[in-house]
């Protein structure tokens, strides 16, 4: 199979050079699939993609990653962090109201069997909760960043210590501020002492969230050929007879705006989302693991155009985030700067709250556990790119710096707080250092194919 490192997807024209070292880190990058038939039965919680509540908890300690020891003589002394927001209420209003309006007609057409009419009175329970609150966090979501923080508090007490400053950020989305604020109320409860600074402004909106001015990456992604290409891997991987026939007696209510596939995809969507809210209603008894499985490989797919060194994406979409690991690389200069490299002085925490949509390619830009991955044949993708893996709600990127007397300083990765792999040269797995890191990741950026458009 082949495969693409982030850097070697920069380097297709046969004009770029890289100085980059090639990876010598663990013997094999790992790669993370979308899970087999087989998986999904034994851990349904692997089909809900993107949805997937953030699957390290406290009340359940054997979710928490073990994290290896640091070299000898080695302090945590910096964290530079970016998050996705909490568990939050689907965005799309049409998610929520066309199969309640669908199943509303098929009923006065008689035409819903008793599970359908017993989803359909769900459904508008659902609805009318939802109402208003599209998009907004939910107390699930705010949780898990409160959780975030104390274990981040508790795993690197070094960095949070006396008056340490963190400075916070989050784009002005709603979500992602109150996530904000949740993490650092928890962290201020831990250390009242700490100097916290939460900002959501306009102004740091070109590295915090995507810009696209002239609509440059839409385009890409949004091609007519793209849509086609998942319109045509939805056909082949979506089976909505069974869900559909258990809900509707004639399948002539259906129109060409709305098909047996939309109501397919809204159930399947619905079930999947609703372990993110505080709704006591579950659809879990109506679509099955194979449903779930059958969405999680469509939305997959739609994420690696989006987000990966893809033919879809031209292999440049991952670039967008030019801007985030220009501002990751200046603000640990400038941390390290301050604290010096001995690791005696804290330099705090800089936090960003933003979403999957930054996070995703970030992780894809970097190759981070393998995201950097180039896979030419689309109904593959699912054997190498997992979304689950890198973007579940609340899913994080922590980089964790050392720093030791005499010594070079080191950094190491937490994804989602699972010690995670670089493509950059290391004999200290799962630390690597920061010199060579910053190299390479600015030698990214100077052979970027699209470089003078972040100039």
């Amino acid at each position: 199979m082949k495969r693409l490192f982030a850097a070697a997807a920069l380097v297709l024209a046969a004009s770029l050079s890289l100085k980059a070292q090639p990876y010598t880190g663990p013997q094999t990058s790992p790669v993370y699939s979308v899970p087999d038939w087989e998986q999904v039965q034994d851990n349904p919680s692997m089909v809900l993609s993107d949805y997937q509540p953030y699957p390290v908890q406290d009340q359940n300690p054997a979710s928490i990653p073990h994290l290896t020891k640091a070299p000898k003589g080695y302090r945590p002394f910096y964290i530079s962090h970016y998050g996705r927001h909490g568990s939050r209420w689907l965005i799309s209003t049409s998610t929520y109201k066309d199969p309640v309006a669908f199943l509303k007609k098929a009923k006065q057409a008689g035409a819903l069997t008793p599970l359908g009419e017993d989803v359909l009175s769900r459904l508008e329970k659902v609805e009318e909760a939802a109402r208003g609150r599209y998009g907004e966090l939910t107390r699930l979501g705010a949780e898990q960043h409160r959780q975030i923080a104390g274990r981040m508090f508790r795993n690197f007490p070094q960095v949070f210590k006396g008056d340490a400053r963190v400075d916070a950020k989050s784009t002005v989305i709603i979500r992602c501020i109150l996530s904000m604020e949740s993490f650092c109320m928890r962290l201020k409860e831990l250390n009242p002492k700490l100097r916290i600074t939460n900002d959501a402004s306009e102004h740091d909106m070109y590295y915090m969230n995507n810009q696209d001015p002239d609509k440059f990456f839409h385009k890409i992604t949004s091609d007519p050929k793209n849509s086609e290409i998942l319109r045509e891997y939805r056909k082949k991987v979506f089976t909505p007879d069974r869900l559909v026939k258990s809900l509707v007696k004639d399948e002539s209510c259906f129109t060409d705006k709305y098909t047996a596939s939309s109501l397919f995809y809204d159930i399947t969507e619905l079930a999947i989302s609703l372990p993110n809210t505080d709704l006591d209603v579950s659809l879990m008894d109506v679509v099955t693991l194979q449903d779930m499985h059958q969405l999680n490989l469509y939305r997959n797919l739609g994420s690696y155009r989006y987000a990966g060194f893809c033919d879809m994406g031209q292999k440049v979409t991952p670039f967008r985030q030019t801007y985030l690991l220009k501002n990751i690389i200046q603000t640990a200069d400038k941390a390290i700067a301050e604290a010096g490299t001995d690791g005696k002085k804290s330099a705090g925490a800089t936090l960003r709250f933003g979403h999957d949509s930054n996070l995703m390619p970030l992780c894809s830009l970097m190759d981070i556990d393998g995201a950097g991955v180039y896979e030419p044949n689309n109904d593959n993708v699912a054997n190498v790119w997992n979304i689950e893996h890198y973007i579940p709600k609340a899913g994080n990127l922590q980089f964790v710096f050392y720093g030791k007397k005499g010594s070079p300083v080191l950094v190491k990765v937490l994804l989602n707080e699972h010690e995670a792999t670089l493509p950059v040269e290391t004999d200290k797995f799962p630390y690597y250092e920061w010199n060579k890191v910053r190299e390479f990741y600015l030698n990214i950026l100077d052979n970027s194919p699209i470089k003078e458009r972040f100039e």
